[in-house]
């Protein structure tokens, strides 16, 4: 069976990288304080670029300091490999991401990752001051700082012809892209979003998982 030409698009935090660079950024450097914001944006009454914002304005942090906290933070065991994987099968691969661009472009430089495309909110350090912007319009999402669903949902406008979208996540923000892929692979509490409202997903435990599947599916080719 002949499949139509994919596309993948992975959440960054948690899910490329092993664990969630923006929450323990902002809960270092806030001293905590961030937390008080996250009941409410996981309710929905808070919206990603409110808490964004508001977390941000917590910030008090050199660039040095900022980019010295960022050297813990790994990527998933199983990434370059997959990257490798796409790029050979001629598979676009691309990062969506509710978090900050330079601290995503950062750690991927560290492993050769860097050339990838980055779909993300805006994030630049001047003195000791964390500034938040927004490059991304969103169009019908209020939730979202940069909608995963609104990017993907673009790229197949742009790319003009039949194409399978393939999304890759494991949380809240990540929620709008189940309505737009065509394939789904979820962890924690992405996977608990697809359980309740039914959405057919793949289960993963890191980018191994997921090239195995999609090998196996024949979406990519493992030459």
């Amino acid at each position: 069976m002949t499949r139509l030409p994919a596309a993948i698009f992975c959440d960054f935090d948690g899910t490329i990288s092993r664990r969630d660079v923006g929450y323990n950024l902002f809960r270092h450097f806030s001293g905590g304080k961030n937390e008080a914001l996250l009941p409410d944006w996981k309710a929905g009454r808070l919206s990603t670029r409110d808490c964004l914002l508001q977390e941000a304005a917590m910030v008090r942090a050199g660039e040095d300091e900022i980019l010295a906290f960022l050297e813990q933070f790994e990527l998933d065991r199983g990434f370059v490999t997959f990257e490798k994987l796409c790029r050979q099968s001629n598979v676009d691969l691309i990062i969506v991401s509710d978090g900050l661009d330079f601290y995503i472009r950062h750690i991927l430089r560290r492993y050769g990752q860097d050339h990838l495309p980055v779909l993300a909110n805006s994030g630049t350090i001047h003195g000791d001051r964390l500034i938040v912007g927004f490059v991304h319009d969103n169009h019908s999402c209020r939730r979202c700082g940069s909608c995963k669903g609104e990017r993907m949902a673009e790229y197949r406008q742009r790319r003009g012809s039949p194409v399978q979208l393939i999304f890759v996540g494991d949380g809240y923000s990540d929620t709008c892209a189940t309505a737009v892929a065509d394939v789904i692979f979820a962890k924690k509490d992405l996977e608990r979003f697809c359980v309740a409202n039914h959405i057919a997903h793949y289960t993963y435990d890191d980018f191994n998982d997921v090239a195995r599947q999609l090998v196996t599916s024949g979406y990519l080719k493992n030459s």
